[in-house]
């Protein structure tokens, strides 16, 4: 009986627009992200290492190579845009993410299920 009045609480809730909100967006201007679209992800990563400092990192050369480097392995990749995400294809399949920047972090959130990625991106050292 008890379940039954919480649920129908819940559900009076959910019918006036009271329960926890959920973000459309992975990421907002609340939390200091901004997503970056089209274009503006090649002109942001093309020639820039993407990486945690410590696991793992990303090395996107201009004209679409990418070289992984995770736990001590190094891995040939090509990455590319497509519909506002950026994508490479990896043993595991092709894996495509948003991409969200602050000042000091960039965020690789997978379009489809999965933890994002957190790290900072720099320059390439020839």
């Amino acid at each position: 009986m008890r379940e039954r009045k919480l649920a129908a609480a819940f559900l009076a809730l959910c019918a006036m627009g009271m329960a926890l909100p959920v973000s459309a967006e992975k990421g907002s201007a609340t939390d200091g992200f901004k997503r970056i679209r089209g274009g503006a992800i090649q002109r942001l990563i093309s020639g820039r290492e993407f990486s945690d400092g410590v696991h793992w990192r990303y090395s996107f050369q201009p004209g679409g190579a990418l070289t992984e480097y995770a736990m001590s392995r190094r891995q040939g990749l090509r990455w590319q845009t497509k519909d506002d995400a950026l994508c490479w294809r990896s043993a595991r399949g092709e894996e495509c993410f948003e991409v969200w920047t602050s000042s000091t972090t960039l965020r690789l959130q997978p379009v489809a299920l999965g933890s994002p990625f957190e790290g900072s991106l720099s320059r390439l050292v020839p």
